[in-house]
C-alpha cells in the first residue's frame, strides 16, 4: 500500500471528508452566509471599487515566508493575487507555469458545469413497469446522492430517498394488482470508462467512485468511507429491492438494462437542484461528483461523455470565456490525478470570469466553502479576520496543497487568490499552514 493521499482534503487517516456541519472554535461573523438556496447569477463588476487599494509590496511581504519555506524545503511555492475590481496583479509567483493543483481543479469543473447546465434542474430517479406487468425498471438521470431511506427535503445528499420511491411504487403496483416483480436497473449512462485507470497506478483509486446513472452517497460503502462499490447502480438496485420488499412487494433481482420504450412510469423522486449538488461537491470536495458533472457538461456541449470529452469540454469552455489555458493538462475533473497540470493564471482566471458575471458560470465563486464554517475549510482559518471571510476551494494530495478563491481586506477590498505548494516530497499537509497564514495576512490588510 502506498502513501495515503487524497485530492479532496488534506489527509488525516481517520477523516476522509470534512463535513459542512462540523463545529468550529472560531467566531461566527455576522456577514458569513449559511449556504442559501441557489438563485440565478447576478454577479457583476461594481461601478466603483470598494475598500482601500492593496499594494503589491504589501502582498509580496506576506508571501515572503511562503517562498522562504519552499526554498528551505526544496519544493515549489506558486501563486497569484489579483485585485478583483481593477484586475491589477499584486503577486505573480510562478503563476504562468502549470502545476499539480489537486482539488482546486474542481473550480474548473464547476465553472464548466455551470456554463453548460441549468443549476435549477433536478435529476429524477424513477420506477417503470414493463408491458408484461412483471418486470420493474429502476431508472435514473444520474443522481449520485440518492439516500437509502425516505426523502430528506432539507438535505442535498439523500434528497431523493429510495424508501420513498419504493413506498410510492408499491402503492402504484397495488393499484394494478401486481404483487411480484423482477427488478432490472439502468447500469450505464455515459461512454467510456467509469473510473480512471491512472488513479489506480498512482495508488489513489480508492478516493473516487464510479460515474454513472445512480449511486447512494456517491457510491461509498459506508458514510465517510474512502471505499466505493465497483457496481454502484447494482448496489442501488439491491437497496431498492429491499425497500420494495419492506413495502410488501415480492422482488427478484434481474439484470442491468435500460427500460424499454413504452414502459409505464409508476413513481419518481427528485434530487436537489444541480446548483445545490455542485455546492455540495465543492464543500465536501467530492471527487466522484466532480467527474459526474463534467460528464453532464460534456453531454450538454455535444462532446463525448468520456474522461477525454469531459476534460476537453473544460478547456474549450475556459477558452470561450477568455481564460488562459497555457500548460493546461487534465486527465480528470476532480484533480485526483497527479498528472493534472493547471497554472495559477488559469485558476484565478476562473475566479475573474465568475466575478465578472459571465453567464451561470458566475455562480462558481458563490458556491465555494467559507473558512472556519463550511466543508473542507470548516477547521481552517477559523479566527478573525479570515473566518467567514476567506472563501476558497482546497486542494490536497501527498505532495500538493493549494487554495483558490477570494478574500476581503479589513477595508473591504476583494482579492482573488490562487496559491499552492507543489512537489513537497516530505508531505504537503505540513506546509498548508503557510498558505493559511498568507490568506490571514491578506484578510488583515487595511
Amino acid at each position: 500500500m502506498g502513501p495515503i493521499v487524497s485530492a479532496s482534503t488534506a489527509l488525516v487517516a481517520t477523516v476522509a471528508f470534512a463535513c459542512a456541519g462540523c463545529t468550529t472554535n472560531g467566531p461566527t461573523p455576522a456577514a458569513a452566509p449559511t449556504a442559501p438556496a441557489l438563485e440565478p447569477a447576478t454577479a457583476s463588476v461594481p461601478a466603483q471599487a470598494s475598500g482601500n487599494p492593496v499594494s503589491a509590496a504589501d502582498v509580496q511581504e506576506l508571501w515572503a515566508p511562503v517562498a522562504a519555506a519552499a526554498a528551505e524545503g526544496g519544493y515549489v511555492a506558486w501563486g497569484t493575487v489579483v485585485d478583483a475590481q481593477t484586475g491589477e496583479v499584486l503577486l505573480d509567483a510562478d503563476a504562468s507555469v502549470a502545476h499539480t493543483t489537486a482539488s482546486t481543479t474542481k473550480t474548473l469543473a464547476a465553472f464548466s458545469a455551470l456554463t453548460h447546465l441549468d443549476p435549477t434542474v433536478t435529476l429524477a430517479t424513477s420506477a417503470l413497469l414493463g408491458g408484461d406487468n412483471q418486470t420493474l425498471y429502476l431508472d435514473s438521470e444520474g443522481d449520485l446522492l440518492l439516500g437509502a431511506g425516505t426523502s430528506e427535503d432539507t438535505d442535498v445528499s439523500g434528497r431523493a430517498g429510495l424508501q420513498t420511491l419504493a413506498n410510492d411504487t408499491a402503492a402504484a403496483l397495488a393499484q394494478r394488482g401486481v404483487t411480484s416483480v423482477t427488478l432490472n436497473w439502468r447500469g450505464t449512462l455515459f461512454d467510456g470508462a467509469s473510473h480512471l485507470s491512472s488513479w489506480d497506478a498512482q495508488e489513489v483509486g480508492s478516493y473516487e467512485g464510479h460515474v454513472g446513472p445512480m449511486a447512494i452517497d456517491a457510491g461509498r460503502t459506508f458514510e465517510g468511507a474512502n471505499d466505493f462499490y465497483a457496481d454502484a447502480p447494482g448496489h442501488v438496485a439491491q437497496v431498492f429491492a429491499s425497500a420494495l420488499t419492506s413495502a410488501g412487494v415480492s422482488v427478484s433481482l434481474g439484470e442491468a438494462g435500460e427500460p424499454p420504450a413504452g414502459a409505464s412510469p409508476l413513481a419518481s423522486v427528485s434530487s436537489a437542484p444541480m446548483g445545490e449538488q455542485l455546492r455540495w461537491m465543492l464543500a465536501h470536495s467530492d471527487n466522484t461528483l466532480a467527474d459526474q458533472y463534467c460528464r453532464f457538461a460534456a453531454r450538454a456541449a455535444g462532446a463525448p461523455t468520456t474522461y477525454e470529452g469531459a476534460t476537453s469540454t473544460i478547456e474549450s469552455t475556459l477558452t470561450s470565456a477568455g481564460i488562459p489555458t497555457d500548460g493546461l493538462f487534465l486527465e480528470d475533473c476532480s484533480g485526483l490525478s497527479s498528472n493534472d497540470k493547471i497554472s495559477a493564471n488559469t485558476l484565478v482566471g476562473v475566479l475573474k470570469a465568475s466575478y465578472a458575471g459571465q453567464g451561470t458560470g458566475a455562480d462558481t465563486m458563490r458556491l465555494l466553502p467559507w473558512a472556519g464554517l463550511v466543508g473542507t475549510l470548516s477547521q481552517r482559518m477559523n479566527e478573525a479576520p479570515a473566518a467567514g471571510n476567506v472563501q476558497a476551494k482546497t486542494g490536497s494530495l501527498q505532495e500538493v496543497t493549494s487554495l483558490s478563491g477570494s478574500v476581503r481586506t479589513r477595508s473591504g477590498r476583494l482579492l482573488l487568490v490562487s496559491i499552492g505548494n507543489d512537489q513537497v516530497t516530505d508531505g504537503a499537509y505540513a506546509t498548508r499552514g503557510y498558505l493559511d497564514a498568507f490568506e490571514e495576512g491578506l484578510a488583515g490588510l487595511d
